[in-house]
């Protein structure tokens, strides 16, 4: 059946561009490979139910099987669309300036660790207030707190 869908999409099977089967014992995705993908020109996402694709699918039409996590999900269109939102988000001007995926977690900017914390207004909330370096004009303090906040928040 993944084939007939193939074929009647692109005419042929496999398709001339990458086709990413999602399945739990694939590669596991992440911000790297999120770039990689965006840089194809064309992708495929297969998603399969319940106990997957027949193995033949993974190693004769698709040319790579990828994970979203160790778990297991009832089907893969909820990992396809995680896979499509990551992808999608680093393509040219998807989020509206370039520079506001440049900082994120798991960038690069940040050593692969995850973002700072953000604050809004108000600056004073329930007692709580935004960190003074924050509302200090110093953009270098700011900078290295933000750093600094990061690479506290990585796991291990």
């Amino acid at each position: 059946m993944v084939e007939a869908a193939l074929e009647a999409r692109y005419g042929q099977a496999p398709p001339p561009h990458r086709t990413i089967a999602l399945s739990p014992g694939g590669r596991q995705f992440d911000d790297a490979l999120a770039a990689e993908l965006a840089a194809e020109p064309a992708l495929t996402l297969l998603s399969g139910r319940y106990e997957g694709f027949d193995e033949r699918v993974n190693e004769h039409l698709a040319t790579d099987v990828v994970s979203i996590g160790p778990y297991v999900l009832a089907g893969g269109e909820l990992a396809a669309m995680v896979v499509a939102d990551a992808v999608i988000r680093k393509l040219p001007g998807a989020l509206g300036h370039e520079e506001s995926a440049v900082e994120e977690s798991f960038s690069e900017a940040l050593d692969g660790a995850p973002e700072y914390p953000h604050y809004t207004r108000p600056f004073e909330w329930r007692g709580h207030e935004v960190p003074d370096v924050l509302v200090s004009g110093d953009h270098a303090r700011i900078r290295e707190w933000r750093l600094e906040q990061s690479r506290s928040r990585r796991p291990g």
